[in-house]
Formats: structure tokens, sequence, C-alpha cells
């Protein structure tokens, strides 16, 4: 009985697969454009200012000390980067580490990595930093929304100042069926207003901060799979379950 041998699969196109091509970035190569509105200013950061993760105990400093100076420490690469981007609606910073490289050439700002590809570790925070350089720039410029709608009778939502940790805040006050009024204080650098009584915008520079505050808001209550009351987000459809059949 004859054994049929297995084929190798190859790549769509029939190419070979290059080992040179997956230390490249897509979206680490694309510049950021700098608006003319928008100043940025890239400075050295002290490894000694930076604060540990964990607290460093002593039998985290012996291992500390018995292993040598990796490809991917500051040692290799230098001092991490502070990138600072000033525009009409605020300040934001992005952090980068040192195995990164930052330049601002005529509006134009573009990350490469220092290892060229060499260290695991900077090919996967090449993206990342692109992406975080990208919305500091749009948020300091044009800002980030994020939109929410009430669904349900009686439901509704509006803006208040109300006492809060010992001191008067502005807070979004929301009735949406329970026994009591869920109140949800404002952070410093957001700004949320209720258009109508059943909307919500939540305004800010920091992409991360409105999505977190937006969804921790969707959370309060979250959308019936049966009935569809609830808070979901601005245009998301919520495909609803079918109920028991009499």
């Amino acid at each position: 009985m004859l054994r049929r041998l297995a084929t190798p699969r190859l790549p769509l196109g029939g190419g070979v697969l290059s080992t040179t091509a997956r230390a490249m970035s897509r979206i680490g190569k694309m510049p950021v454009r700098v608006p003319e509105a928008v100043t940025v200013s890239i400075e050295p950061i002290d490894p000694e200012t930076l604060p540990a993760r964990k607290p460093r105990t002593l039998y985290r400093l012996a291992g500390i000390l018995k292993r040598r100076p990796s490809a991917e420490s500051l040692a290799m690469f230098g001092t991490p980067l502070r990138v600072t981007a000033t525009g009409p609606l605020g300040e934001e910073t992005v952090n980068v580490h040192s195995l990164l490289q930052v330049t601002n050439e005529e509006g134009v700002l573009s990350v490469t990595p220092r290892c060229q590809g060499t260290s695991k570790l900077g090919r996967s925070l090449w993206g990342g930093t692109r992406g975080y350089l990208d919305n500091a720039v749009k948020g300091v410029s044009r800002g980030f929304r994020k939109g929410l709608e009430l669904h349900g009778i009686g439901y509704k939502a509006s803006m208040e100042e109300r006492e809060h940790r010992g001191a008067r805040r502005e807070c979004l006050v929301m009735r949406v069926g329970f026994s009591h009024e869920v109140v949800v204080p404002v952070p410093p650098g957001i700004k949320i207003s209720t258009p109508t009584a059943t909307s919500i915008s939540v305004f800010g520079t920091s992409k991360q901060k409105v999505g977190v505050l937006a969804s921790r808001i969707r959370l309060v209550k979250k959308p019936d799979p049966y009935k569809g009351k609830g808070i979901r987000y601005e245009g998301e459809v919520v495909k609803l379950k079918q109920g028991k059949k009499k």
C-alpha cells in the first residue's frame, strides 16, 4: 500500500517566506503628520527618575545583578525619550522606549527601531508607539469624542453639580431603571455633555481616557439582549434574542 506524501504548503502567490519581512512593521513605517497648530518636543529621560514597576527587594536585586546586559537593555541602546505634543486643546505626553528612535523633520514624526529588527521587543513596540504618537497629535489638535445613547422608558441623563468626596464637582447623573440615581464624577481632562436627555457625549484629548470612561458608563446598564434597554454606543447595533414562545 502506497503512502501519500504530504506536500509543503506555500503562501498565497507561490512566494517564499522571508525572515527579513517579519522585522518590518507596516504601521510603524508610516509617518505622523504634525499640523501647523501643534508643536512637538523630544527630550531624553533620565533612567534614574523612572519608577520601578515592582519594589526592588533583596531577592529581586540579587537576580538583577546576576543577569548580564542584554540586547534589550538600556545600556545597549541608550536612554528612553519623552515626546510632548502641545496644541490648541491641551498637551499630551508619550514615553518612548530606548529601543526606538523618534525624529521630527519638517513637521513629520518618524519612528525607527534602533535594534534594526533584531530584537523581538523592538519589533513589537514599533507599531504601538507610532499609534500612541499619532493619537497624541490628533488629540491636542481636534480631540476625540465618544457618543452613547440611552434606550428605555424613563431613561435620561443630565449634568449636575453634586457633592463628591467632600467637594462640589460636576457629575453625570443617570436614571436608568434603578431605585437610585447613578452619579459619575467627571475626571480632569474630560468633558461630558448631554445634548439631549437620552444622549451622552464624552470628549477629551486622550483617546485612552475617553474610551475607558465611555466603557465604564456603558457598563452601568448594558443593553438587554431581549428588549434592548440600556446604554449603548452611538450607532451600536444590538442583536436581540428571541424570547420564549407560548
